[in-house]
């Protein structure tokens, strides 16, 4: 008899806190008992499987560029779910969070989706070769492990499942320790490592999908949460060994989508991908970027200053000790991954924002000098080839007491602080149909988890030097040369904040170094109010956590702000209070 599968992508499902979904099964997966009996089930459910894989917030927001928004380095609009986590004790933050259910949700999704395929995939395992069998395996245990690394850096211990559950299992379930599921998960990536091997599969299997080396970054980044420096050189070592991936020449290339699909130097490891060939699901990253006084926007996320200041000066120094940093001017003289990551007032910004021709200013891209400092958008004018000056300003300072200011611009009451993202504007695409893939795992991760696991295990030597080098070389900075760990430390702290801007590391960073508390409490505060009058420099600790309590009054502070999470609580986030009502034997974290 012929079997039909239902597929249904996740990103049509509606996931609600209010009901628990551990119990239910996927409405796009294969009955473990009756289907994966030969390779094109296999094949079909491990789709399935990706599809859960494909994490989406609202308004076709990836997941973690919202995770993003909820740390130091960026800003959502106020009262928003993710401006709320980030405000801790100011919040109120409180347990049942959509950003916080969400992430439990979907990445729970994802590995019951991909428990119930390996299960499955034990029908049919005579009926394929080994190799065959071992590749989908693989594939699915990288995907699942995937989830519950970002469960355990977001949550801790977890209820942990390694076959889909039945409900009295469910209703029954305890948390395991983190520690423990590291363990078992070294082992599912030891194995997907040597299935690839078998299998002789390439560096890249295909757009979006998993490989051998995406199996030793998870793993080291597993080892970096538990602090298992050890684990985390030799695993990314043996990425950097195998040659088989470089860095992009061109940083920008990597967010654009021709530059994804050349994939220069094989950079690119694991990408969430956006289908071409059907108008949904897009990725609105650029949407929600766009500032007001450009067509048809909806600016929603924005970098934080927090964020601004970490681009060091071209002479490859921290802006507090930059001898060629300028108050004045700070676009001038910075690392070019400031102007390739934030829009600064005075930045020349280029939207796709209409899918034909119109008018004087859309021909059909759209250029907007950046500016919040007068009642004026500076709008090229393709016609006459000149800037013009149209009245009418909704990201102008000045606008809120005018009363005609958007309070969600980009120097909005609830809106940014002067800055706009700039990481994945493409404008070769329209910016309401956009179709970049978010970029997951890059070999520029690879090279300084390297680098910092050597580090902390003070086994520092040249080929410490030359993996942050690679990284810094590409964006025009001068080499570190210092072999002091103390040192190292401060540098490639600073290092991963500017290089992964708006990718979703930020969480991950924080959390492991145990500074999420200090790093993400501070008065939110931006770009110069009057910039005839360059608030101070700030100054900085070890971990390069600004302190602007001497240019507070000299900066945009409409948000009237304050960031507190401070409280111990905060490490990590509350069990959704859905799995805690249904399932008392789940204890909730230290201080929810």
């Amino acid at each position: 008899m012929k079997k039909i599968f239902l597929i249904i992508p996740l990103m049509v499902l509606t996931l609600t806190g209010c009901k628990k979904f551990l119990d239910r099964k996927p409405l796009d997966a294969s009955s473990a008992s009756t289907f994966l009996s030969n390779a094109e089930e296999m094949e079909l459910s491990l789709n399935g499987v990706y599809a859960a894989a494909f994490w989406v917030f609202p308004n076709n927001t990836p997941l973690l560029f919202a995770v993003e928004s909820s740390t130091d380095l960026a800003i959502k609009r106020g009262g928003n779910a993710e401006d709320l986590v980030a405000l801790g004790e100011a919040g109120p933050f409180v347990i049942n969070n959509a950003l916080v259910n969400t992430c439990w949700n979907q990445m729970y999704r994802l590995v019951q989706r991909a428990n119930l395929h390996l299960k499955g995939m034990e029908n049919g395992k005579n009926n394929v070769s080994a190799t065959l069998y071992g590749r989908i395996r693989a594939e699915a245990l990288v995907l699942r492990a995937w989830a519950y690394f970002h469960l355990m850096y977001m949550f801790g211990d977890l209820p942990y499942y390694r076959e889909f559950p039945a409900v009295n299992e469910v209703l029954n379930a305890r948390r395991t320790p983190v520690a423990q599921i590291v363990a078992d998960l070294y082992k599912d990536l030891d194995e997907a490592v040597a299935a690839f091997d078998a299998a002789n599969s390439p560096p890249i299997l295909a757009n979006g999908r998993v490989n051998k080396g995406v199996a030793l970054g998870l793993k080291a980044k597993l080892a970096l949460l538990i602090k298992d420096y050890r684990t985390a050189a030799t695993a990314t070592k043996a990425v950097i060994d195998g040659g088989q991936y470089n860095l992009n020449p061109w940083y920008p290339n990597l967010f654009l989508l021709a530059g994804q699909q050349a994939n220069a130097g094989r950079e690119i490891m694991f990408v969430q991908t956006y289908p071409r060939d059907v108008l949904d699901p897009q990725n609105w990253m650029v949407v929600i970027s766009i500032p007001r006084q450009v067509t048809t926007s909806q600016s929603s996320h924005f970098p934080s200053q927090n964020l601004v200041d970490m681009f060091e000066g071209r002479d490859g120094l921290r802006i507090d000790q930059s001898l060629v940093y300028d108050p004045a001017n700070p676009r001038a003289n910075r690392d070019r991954r400031r102007e390739w990551t934030v829009y600064m007032p005075g930045d020349t910004m280029v939207h796709n924002v209409a899918l034909a021709p119109s008018g004087n200013y859309i021909q059909p891209k759209q250029r907007t000098i950046f500016n919040i400092y007068s009642n004026v958008r500076r709008q090229f004018n393709w016609n006459t080839g000149q800037y013009d000056n149209i009245t009418g300003n909704n990201d102008w300072i000045g606008a809120q007491a005018a009363g005609i200011q958007w309070q969600v611009s980009a120097t909005g009451n609830i809106g940014g602080v002067g800055y706009v993202w700039r990481k994945y504007v493409d404008s070769n695409q329209y910016s309401w149909e956009t179709k970049t893939g978010y970029i997951l795992m890059r070999y520029a991760d690879i090279l300084l988890m390297y680098a910092e696991a050597k580090i902390e295990l003070n086994e520092i030597d040249a080929t410490v030097l030359a993996a942050i080098n690679a990284v810094r070389t590409r964006a025009g900075q001068p080499p570190v040369t210092t072999t002091n760990q103390a040192a190292l430390r401060t540098i490639i702290r600073r290092e991963r904040a500017v290089e992964f801007a708006g990718e979703g590391l930020r969480l991950f960073d924080l959390r492991r170094w145990d500074i999420y508390g200090k790093a993400n409490s501070f008065p939110v505060v931006g770009a110069a109010e009057n910039p005839a009058v360059p608030p101070a420099t700030p100054t900085f600790d070890a971990d390069n956590i600004p302190n602007y309590s001497a240019s507070v009054n000299q900066r945009i502070r409409f948000r009237n702000q304050t960031r507190n999470n401070t409280n111990p609580r905060y490490k990590l986030w509350p069990i959704p209070q859905f799995e805690i009502d249904v399932n008392p034997n789940i204890t909730q974290n230290p201080g929810w």
